[in-house]
């Protein structure tokens, strides 16, 4: 995973760091009565946090969809879902454990899940493909979609990934084929889809498992066509300097996405981004699953297929003045 020194957080991290120390210090002198300096030290750095936040460009929320420390697809699994049962392997080629899924339970219902993940360490990255997923993932993604469809199960997907996986190798076994047998299935899966944007959504590495009929967006996940690199280096064919402009022309984040209607609704981070509070990003995006989900299960088989259907056929054409 590529990693970046975060220049807005450094002062956050400073101040955080003053606090826990502060905190300690307190709890080791009782006699003290410190209550008044630490509540004021963490409005100022609720303050501050919040500053660094209102002025960040597109470009700096890049790099916090990417932030080591963000939760991936294992963290949200764990909050979300009861005995999951991973299943492995497309019944062709091999496996590939940069995108897994299996069966579930939510909350009390049966669903199917598919998950997006790059490795917290860098063994787990080599053993995930640093997220860039193969035609074998994909394959087993679809697997498991037909498996929903025949239990009548929801589809669930937790999308995090740079791109799909594009060595010679992905090529061979046929990477664009797998991809466009993702999209041709989801559009006619006829049972519900729920996709949640959970940090990098890239390329047709995101959007084979991305087809839903909802789809919901972590506040600093971002999700385009090509990732802003890419994008430079197609435009301006240079190997990335231009990646700032180009992360501003494609309005990645989810409220550009908000207001094009390619997403339903943005899922709230805690202040200074998922990483910061886990356990709470956690529970929003369940909530945000549960609603979701309980008005998914009400609507009939035939009307959310087509309701699917035209929602894709509209993304893209926009009225001229």
């Amino acid at each position: 995973m590529r990693s970046r020194s975060l220049s807005f957080e450094t002062p956050l991290i400073e101040l955080s760091q003053h606090l826990a120390q502060f905190k300690a210090f307190a709890e080791d002198h009782p006699e003290l009565d410190l209550t008044k300096g630490i509540q004021a030290l963490e409005e100022n750095l609720a303050d501050l946090t919040r500053g660094a936040f209102q002025n960040l460009t597109r470009w700096d929320k890049i790099w916090l969809a990417r932030h080591e420390q963000r939760p991936q697809a294992s963290v949200y699994i764990k909050a979300l879902f009861d005995d999951p049962i991973e299943l492995q392997g497309d019944k062709l080629y091999g496996d590939d454990r940069s995108l897994i899924g299996g069966l579930t339970w939510f909350e009390g219902q049966p669903v199917v899940y598919l998950a997006q993940q790059k490795g917290m360490n860098f063994k787990e990255r080599q053993e995930m493909n640093f997220g860039y997923t193969r035609p074998e993932g994909y394959r087993k993604a679809r697997r498991l979609m037909k498996l929903a469809e025949k239990f009548d199960r929801p589809l669930i997907c937790l999308v995090d990934s740079p791109s799909a996986h594009f060595d010679r190798q992905s090529e061979e076994r046929g990477q664009a084929m797998a991809i466009a047998e993702n999209l041709a299935e989801m559009a006619t899966l006829r049972v519900p889809i729920l996709v949640v944007l959970i940090g990098e959504a890239a390329s047709g590495g995101a959007i084979a498992i991305a087809v839903g009929d909802r789809l919901l967006m972590m506040e600093h996940a971002f999700y385009c066509v090509a990732t802003p690199e890419a994008c430079s280096g197609i435009v301006w064919k240079d190997q990335g300097e231009h990646a700032p402009e180009a992360a501003e022309a494609l309005k990645p984040m989810a409220e550009d996405l908000l207001q094009l209607g390619v997403i339903d609704e943005i899922i709230p981070e805690p202040l200074g981004g998922a990483h910061r509070d886990v356990e709470l990003a956690t529970q929003h995006v369940k909530d945000a699953i549960r609603t979701h989900l309980k008005e998914l299960m009400q609507i009939d088989r035939e009307k959310l297929v087509e309701q699917r259907y035209e929602r894709y056929r509209k993304i893209g054409i926009y009225g001229e003045e």
